[in-house]
């Protein structure tokens, strides 16, 4: 049996892409691989090096850390043409999803091209990972076997919860006609699959119950349960996340400015940390706020959870579940999120979890 993995998360370092939509991808794979030859095809930046040579180092890698050996197809990501009128760049994506942002990065003739040669290897499944994946799916006129599709974040809610983060003006409030487009791109997407997976049963729920769409079945992430840890006598407080992923880095910002303000007036002796690649992204790395330190990239999460105290998820967007909240309850920490943070997560308010909205709630918390 073979199957086709299609994804646009490349893993460049091994050591460090460890962030939850990494970890939802090996969880798929780490199945497959135990019931099937696997051929990868990822649409790579162009910054990644796609010659024969470089595949074929890539592949040894990927196949002695992943356990099995894989097929490893690279392609490089579509380059969207900016030349054209204002009008048509404004336009164009109201009306096909596939010219919004990173959908648009799987769209063209080479990254059409190169998924078919893959489909004349005959693989008896297609699993496409995240909705930029479905792309070139869409697009081929080539039978199709069983294809199976990871939707991980419902797109069009996540999408619309960025719009409304602050500063909002009229020209962000004009992204609100993509939502239509990109709903509709989801909708076919689903409808072309034979099963789709999503995060939790309240995005399960959300598309079989309202929108009547069939063959959703919840996947939930997972994490494996580490040896549990005394509890940090520290008054310390920590945040973990990449920083190129606009929710935690809004949520940082959000936590550093408005939260943590009110906390250390009344914790002198309170620590945060901030945990987590690209921190220079944040707004105030550079402020040496009291109490405040960036770790950057841990690679003992251990030693890190074994400092924390208090775990806090303060994301105000995204979608799907938050594998950072799923992992500080492995280690047995007391967490304190917002409503979007503990979402679709089956722990109750006020006994595993402490759900607050305000930034003084959560400070409270």
């Amino acid at each position: 049996m073979r199957i086709l993995l299609i994804s646009c998360r490349f893993p460049t370092d091994l050591q460090r892409d460890v962030q939850g939509t990494f970890r939802r991808f090996n969880l798929f794979l780490d199945a497959f691989k135990a019931i099937a030859q696997l051929d990868l095809l990822f649409y790579v930046p162009a910054t990644v090096d796609y010659s024969a040579d470089a595949i074929a180092t890539h592949q040894k890698a990927l196949s002695q850390h992943w356990g099995t050996s894989i097929n490893l197809f690279l392609c490089p990501q579509h380059t969207v043409d900016n030349s054209g009128p204002k009008w048509r760049r404004q336009f164009a994506p109201i009306f096909d999803f596939r010219a919004q942002g990173n959908f648009a990065i799987t769209r063209g003739t080479q990254q059409l091209e190169t998924l078919e040669t893959c489909l004349e290897r005959q693989p008896d499944a297609v699993f496409c990972h995240r909705l930029e994946s479905m792309t070139p799916i869409l697009q081929t006129r080539q039978t199709l076997p069983p294809l199976f599709f990871d939707l991980d974040d419902v797109e069009h809610i996540s999408f619309a919860r960025q719009i409304r983060q602050p500063p909002t003006r009229l020209v962000t409030k004009l992204y609100y006609f993509q939502i239509p487009a990109l709903f509709w791109g989801e909708r076919r997407s689903i409808q072309t699959a034979l099963r789709t997976f999503v995060c939790s049963q309240l995005d399960q729920q959300y598309l079989t119950e309202q929108w009547r769409l069939k063959g959703v079945v919840s996947v939930p992430n997972a994490v494996s349960i580490p040896e549990a840890q005394s509890i940090c006598p520290e008054p310390t407080n920590m945040f973990l996340g990449g920083y190129y992923y606009y929710p935690n880095l809004n949520a940082a910002n959000f936590l550093i400015e408005q939260i943590w303000p009110q906390i250390i007036k009344v914790r002198p002796d309170a620590k945060l940390i901030i945990a987590g690649t690209h921190p220079e992204n944040i707004r105030s790395y550079h402020s040496e706020i009291p109490g405040v330190e960036f770790t950057g990239f841990v690679e003992n999460l251990d030693a890190l959870y074994a400092r924390s105290r208090i775990v806090c998820c303060p994301i105000l967007s995204g979608g799907g579940t938050r594998v950072k909240i799923i992992e500080a309850a492995a280690y047995g920490k007391p967490i304190v999120a917002t409503p979007i943070g503990a979402e679709g997560l089956s722990l109750v308010d006020g006994d595993d979890v402490l759900i607050k909205s305000s930034a003084q709630e959560i400070a409270m918390a």
